[in-house]
């Protein structure tokens, strides 16, 4: 575990304490961003880039993040997912916001997705998400206990509502298990004043969307009824927005974030 910037020591200081999974950039560095700006205590994860992560972190130090942690997290083991709810705990003692938006995407075509994909992508995915959502309720506990606004976000997919197109056949079954858990942790914690909520993004400018080639983008652009991909960021502040006390009210629902393709 890295950590940049100061410590926040004390009691359940004011500032919002969030952990987002799979933070080395788009979707999750572009999260880590905007509760920077608000002031929050943040723990970043990454799978594979500490050096990009590492940068998203000094990032969030510049633009206002009260504290940054930069930690190694393998969603498939585990025994890494105890480690980090282990060190959060040591550090903080409470967490009022998990970001779950670490996941894997591998485009292969049907015919040629090995067992070894499939468990990767359906681990990593679902199965990562179920088990740090898990971990982390002793921690999301704490800050009910407190009074605080608790609640966990799942990124999902539009490829979780309408199914993959021929190469994403195990990213879509992954994707709609993360729908699924997100109503089952919600039915489950609502007495508990846990909320989990998801968000199911459309074409995306992210690292996901980047193999595809510029023809292939225009065909995909001209689908979305607003006639383009969404940003990062426009998808990062819905993720802000789940995991704050304005959206006090809502849980166990699906924002879409998608320029209108599920309605096309």
């Amino acid at each position: 575990m890295i950590l940049f910037g100061r410590k926040s020591r004390g009691l359940m200081p004011p500032v919002r304490r969030v952990v987002i999974t799979g933070a080395s950039g788009g979707i999750g560095a572009a999260t880590a961003r905007h509760f920077a700006v608000q002031g929050a205590a943040i723990w970043i994860t990454y799978a594979r880039s500490q050096e990009k992560t590492n940068q998203v972190a000094e990032d969030c130090v510049a633009a206002g993040a009260s504290e940054v942690h930069v930690s190694h997290l393998d969603l498939r083991d585990p025994e890494s997912i105890e480690s980090l709810i282990a060190a959060i705990s040591d550090e903080w003692g409470s967490l009022d916001a998990l970001i779950n938006n670490g996941s894997v995407c591998h485009y292969v075509a049907m015919e040629d997705i090995s067992l070894d994909l499939w468990d990767e992508t359906l681990e990593t995915n679902a199965r990562g998400t179920f088990l740090i959502s898990r971990a982390a309720l002793k921690l999301l506990r704490v800050s009910v206990a407190n009074g605080r606004d608790a609640s966990i976000v799942n990124v999902s997919s539009i490829a979780g509502q309408i199914g993959g197109v021929t190469t994403s056949f195990a990213y879509a079954a992954s994707k709609g298990a993360t729908l699924a858990l997100t109503r089952s942790f919600a039915r489950q914690l609502a007495a508990e004043k846990i909320r989990v909520n998801a968000v199911a993004p459309g074409p995306i400018d992210t690292p996901i969307t980047g193999h595809l080639s510029e023809q292939e983008r225009t065909a995909l652009a001209s689908k979305v009824p607003l006639g383009r991909f969404g940003t990062p960021e426009e998808v990062a502040e819905m993720c802000m927005f789940l995991a704050s006390p304005s959206s006090g009210f809502t849980t166990g629902a699906t924002f879409d974030v998608n320029g209108g393709l599920l309605m096309a």
